[in-house]
């Protein structure tokens, strides 16, 4: 019987894997960064008798991950969770280049240039992408939004709870890869053009009132919710345990936000629900 709670933690060098340690760390899971994989048969003995509180967060460098999934699987005392953190190429440069920091391929000789680093990485080891349980791509994620990321999905009560997470964001900025579906809200009446909205954002009352009170927005709710009362429900019956429902607009200050903030504040009465906005500081 499964009862120790594993999160295997790896991903793209330089994706935020520290960071999101940090987080688990928060949220009261024993973590356990670059545990090395050689000794997981010992560890996984051991936690036949002490569970270490019963959930655990271990941080796996991408090149040990599909061994340490391989081994964990086999131990069938162990629920484990496996958590995917993707990134575009540019931005892991960046953040490389900021840090000042060596890429893993040119500490092993593999690569001679930091760019040629990443993208061997990314060759080598796109397989254990498809081992995911979840997959966050952190390029444009603050580490507060990675933090209602990680939550929504694994802080939550004692039981399994479907849960429903709202993201509003721009499509100018690219569409959330992490996302379940897809609702496109560029057709509404836009407060951009509006001088003393443009500023603004969705979370000020009077970008809300201005949208929601438009004859568009109104006929679009009142077709979503139909779809989504309907959609939600057979997610659930089928055990889906997490749906993530991008809302997009131009430049997800806006419409996307006041649209993802409507859709939480309706479901929340009959679902566990997390919202967060992407873009609506740019």
């Amino acid at each position: 019987m499964k009862n120790v709670e594993v999160v295997l933690v790896t991903g793209m060098s330089g994706a935020g894997k520290s960071t999101a340690m940090a987080i688990f760390e928060n949220m009261g899971y024993y973590c356990i960064d670059n545990y090395p994989v050689a000794l997981l048969e010992q560890f996984g003995d051991y936690l036949l008798d002490e569970t270490l509180g019963g959930k655990i967060a271990m941080g796996i460098y991408l090149g040990d991950a599909l061994q340490a999934i391989r081994e964990l699987t086999n131990m069938d005392w162990i629920n484990l969770t496996v958590v995917f953190l993707d990134c575009e190429n540019m931005e892991i440069l960046k953040r490389y280049k900021q840090t000042r920091r060596s890429h893993p391929m040119m500490i092993m000789n593999k690569a001679n240039t930091l760019y040629d680093s990443i993208e061997l990485e990314r060759q080598e080891y796109e397989q254990i992408k498809t081992q995911a349980d979840l997959i966050i791509d952190t390029t444009l994620l603050k580490r507060t939004a990675l933090q209602d990321r990680l939550e929504a999905s694994f802080y939550h009560e004692t039981g399994e709870v479907f849960r429903v997470s709202f993201v509003s964001f721009g499509y100018k900025f690219g569409i959330p890869k992490d996302a379940d579906l897809l609702l496109d809200v560029r057709f509404l009446p836009n407060p951009f053009y509006i001088p003393e909205l443009r500023n603004k954002t969705g979370n000020d009352k009077e970008v809300y009132d201005y949208v929601m009170e438009k004859p568009e927005t109104q006929e679009f709710i009142k077709k979503t919710l139909s779809y989504y009362d309907y959609l939600l429900k057979e997610y659930e019956k089928e055990g889906k345990m997490q749906l993530i429902v991008g809302i997009g607009c131009t430049g997800g200050q806006h419409r996307s936000v006041t649209l993802t903030n409507f859709l939480a504040d309706h479901y929340k009465k009959y679902y566990k629900v997390y919202k967060w906005h992407r873009d609506a500081d740019h």
